[in-house]
Order: structure tokens, then C-alpha cells, then sequence
């Protein structure tokens, strides 16, 4: 409503003062609203905000690295997790490992994922023990930040107060025999195999089928179904680095280690026939006679069953104290023995005997052991290698499967009842179809 400069003080004279004072605040509101929408539509869309100028000229962040743990850093847990993180993409991270001489190590690297935006790197295994660290990081260019850049750090690790490391058998680079299990010896015992087992793979070429079987909470065997066919590559690991085994032990650094197949060498003792026949790749090379266990009590025969060779010594003192028969007992005996290939850990041999040369091929007089003469025994030391078979029969006494060197007497049921996970995920390598090496391992 529009008011004549008359018509406004024409009301304004009126004697009736209420109506007045209702048309004013109206007047009022409505110029106020005016102004409003006036100023409403200079200001823009922004409702308040920066002038245009100034929005244009704020500068965007620059790039930035943020690494845990921080440069100079020492004393880290080898459980701890290293991350990088930046407010650009991440280009490249690598995090170098120096060798370390207290845990025996070689220098090596410490993998890691990135999250979907790329801009957090996480470490995706443990840390090793007494270790230095080398972390180099850089961004990629991006749209809302300046610039890119590239950041260095450096720690060390501690050393945990109960390290839980392991030992093996075989060793690195060996050329074994086909009945060699692989055994894994641990510093102390686990509360937990399932979690252990999970950090611990075998790979072999070609693909056996194959399964770990634990002996107690510090060792833990593997093997496969069949003995292995000659020339099979064979690669273990035990990533171990970070990794809580329970009871306070804590893993200290990863370790791997690869040994060939050699040659298919087995050996069939039969006691009552007082033979031993030595096969190489399927071919009979040697015909020994020999002397068995005597018997008259259990520890008095030897084992029956397939052993696989554990070691060799030229020359070892045989004292029966160290197997339960002492010093004035009428089968007691301390012979300095030549050409001795271990059978057992329980202390059977295939060795040296001059002294029972006579009665070999023809009579059982040993204590345990496979006595064979002098000239037989030392081509035999010279022939074997660890893991190779001897098959022992007809002594009358059963394989005792809590010695070492009887592991193909278990059977494979038993054998992958020992596992702490489930056949599909107990370490097992899938052969394939059809595959079969020809001996059965039962």
C-alpha cells in the first residue's frame, strides 16, 4: 500500500490514536522486508560467507606424511603395526629391514596394504626383533592439496622377554632322502597349535598331499602321504616375526629354508632271514648279510618297521647305560663303533661289527642294532644320506612311534589327527589328480 504525503498526515491527525499505531508497524515491516530481499539478493547464494576475492585467494593445505612409529623411535614391539598416513593419495611406501646380527638375519623388507583412498599404509606382518627400520614415503599430486612430498623415518626394534623362535630339521640347502619329515623344534611351548600351524607352510614342487602332526606343544612334524618322488623341491616357512604364542612367548623374526629330494634309497632288513638288501631308485645295488637283536627281553630286538634315517657317525662310543641297560647288568656293554647310520633316537644303528662277523647271515646276536662287518658298514655310511628308508621286519618287536625315525609308522589317519586345524586348512599341498609315488606311507 502506497500512502500521498497529505494522506499520511491526514491520519496522522486523526483524534483515534489506536488505529494510528497499528499502520505504522506495517509501514514499517513491509520496508523492512524490502531492504531485506534488496540485501538478500546482492549478497548471493553464499548467505554470509567470504567475499569472492578472498575465497579465491585461500590456498589449499599442503601434502603431508604423517609415520608411526616416529622418526628416531627405538625400543618398539615387534607386535606393533607400522602406518602411514597423509592427506594425498600415497604414491609408494617402502620400509627397508637391515640384517641384524644378535637374531641372525639378512636384510629384507616389511610388506604392507593401502586402504581403498590410498592414503593409510598398514604393515601386514610382524616386525623382527633387535632390528633397524627404514621407512621412505611419498604422495601423489591430487586436487584440494599443494604440492606433493616425500618423508623419511628410522626406528629399531626391541627384543621381547620370552622369544619364541624355532629350529629344524632338515637344514637349508640339504639334499635329503624320500622319507624325510620335516620337523620343527620351538624354544618353548605354545598354548595355542591351531594359531601356530597357521603361521607355518610348506610348498612343494611338484604338489603332494601332505599334513603337519604335532608331538607335543615344542615340536610339530610334517610330511607327506607318500614318500616324496626324487628331485622334489621343497620350500618351509615359519612367519613367526610378532606373532603371540601364549604363555608369554612372543615371535622374534620369520625364517624359510629350502631342501631337495635325492635319490630314492630304501633298504629292506629282514631279521629272521639276516639279510639287508639296498635298493637305489628301484634297482638292488647291495646284498648285506647281518646280525640283528638278539632278544630275550623287548630292548633286546630291533625295531620292526620303515625308518628314516636320522644321522650318521663315523665313530661313536655305544654305552647301553644311556638306553636302560647299566653298568652290571650281564648285557651291559661300552663299544668304540666305526660306521654308524641312526635309525632311531631311541639308539638303533646299522653299524660296524667285527666282532659278530661270524654270526652274520646266520644268527641274531646284537643288542638292537644291525650289525654288518666292517667293509659293508662303511660302503653303507658312505651310500646314505638323512631320510632315507630302512625297512626293518621279522624282528618281533613294534615300532615305537614316540622315537624319532618312525614316523612312516603311523598311520595317515593318525598322522593328520595330529593336526591342529582341519584337513583343509592343516598346511596340506593338494597333489593332483591321479598323483601317486608309488609308496604308501601307512
Amino acid at each position: 500500500m502506497v500512502f500521498s504525503a497529505g494522506e499520511r498526515g491526514g491520519h496522522a491527525a486523526q483524534s483515534t490514536r489506536p488505529r494510528g499505531r497499528r499502520i505504522r508497524p506495517v509501514l514499517f515491516g513491509l520496508v523492512a522486508a524490502l531492504l531485506a530481499v534488496v540485501l538478500t539478493a546482492c549478497s548471493g547464494s553464499g548467505g554470509g560467507g567470504e567475499p569472492p576475492a578472498a575465497a579465491a585467494s585461500r590456498t589449499p593445505p599442503a601434502a603431508s606424511i604423517k609415520i608411526t612409529p616416529t622418526d628416531g623411535a627405538s625400543g618398539i614391539a615387534v607386535t606393533d603395526k607400522v602406518v602411514v598416513t597423509a592427506n594425498a593419495p600415497l604414491g609408494d611406501v617402502t620400509i627397508a629391514r637391515a640384517a641384524s646380527e644378535s637374531q641372525k638375519t639378512d636384510a629384507g623388507t616389511l610388506p604392507g596394504e593401502y586402504s581403498a583412498d590410498r592414503r593409510t599404509w598398514t604393515s601386514a606382518s610382524g616386525l623382527f626383533a633387535d632390528s633397524q627400520y627404514q621407512v621412505t614415503a611419498s604422495t601423489t599430486a591430487t586436487s584440494g592439496v599443494t604440492g606433493t612430498v616425500t618423508s623419511h623415518a628410522a626406528f629399531t626394534t626391541g627384543v621381547p622377554a620370552k622369544p619364541f623362535k624355532v629350529s629344524w630339521e632338515p637344514v637349508d640347502g640339504q639334499t635329503v632322502g624320500v622319507g624325510t619329515p620335516v620337523v620343527l623344534t620351538f624354544s618353548g611351548p605354545t598354548a595355542d597349535r591351531a594359531a601356530v600351524q597357521r603361521h607355518l607352510s610348506i610348498v612343494t614342487n611338484p604338489p603332494l598331499e601332505g599334513s603337519w602332526s604335532w608331538a607335543s606343544d615344542r615340536v610339530v612334524r610334517w610330511r607327506p602321504k607318500e614318500y616324496y618322488p626324487s628331485g622334489t623341491k621343497v620350500h618351509v616357512e615359519a612367519n613367526l616375526a610378532g606373532f603371540e604364542a601364549g604363555n608369554g612367548l612372543v615371535g622374534v623374526k620369520d625364517r624359510a629354508m629350502d631342501f631337495t629330494i635325492g635319490a630314492e634309497q630304501i633298504s629292506h632288513v629282514d631279521i629272521a632271514a639276516h639279510t639287508m638288501k639296498v635298493y637305489k631308485d628301484g634297482q638292488l645295488v647291495r646284498t648285506m648279510p647281518i646280525s640283528g637283536g638278539k632278544g630275550g627281553k623287548r630292548t633286546l630286538l630291533t625295531m620292526d618297521g620303515p625308518h628314516n634315517v636320522l644321522g650318521k657317525t663315523q665313530n661313536l662310543i655305544m654305552d647301553s647305560a644311556t638306553v636302560g641297560i647299566p653298568v652290571g647288568d650281564p648285557d651291559y656293554y661300552r663299544e668304540e663303533v666305526q660306521w654308524n647310520v641312526q635309525i632311531t633316537s631311541g639308539g638303533q644303528y646299522v653299524h660296524s661289527a667285527p666282532w659278530s662277523v661270524g654270526d652274520q647271515g646266520r644268527v641274531n646276536v646284537s643288542h638292537g642294532c644291525v650289525n654288518a662287518a666292517p667293509e659293508d658298514a662303511q660302503w653303507f655310511y658312505g651310500f646314505s644320506q638323512v631320510g632315507d628308508i630302512v625297512d626293518v621286519a621279522n624282528s618281533g618287536r613294534a615300532p615305537e612311534v614316540d622315537q624319532l625315525g618312525n614316523d612312516w609308522s603311523i598311520p595317515w589317519a593318525t598322522w593328520t589327527a595330529g593336526s591342529a586345524l582341519p584337513a583343509g586348512d592343516a598346511g596340506a599341498v593338494a597333489a593332483p589328480a591321479g598323483t601317486s609315488t608309488g609308496h604308501p606311507g601307512a
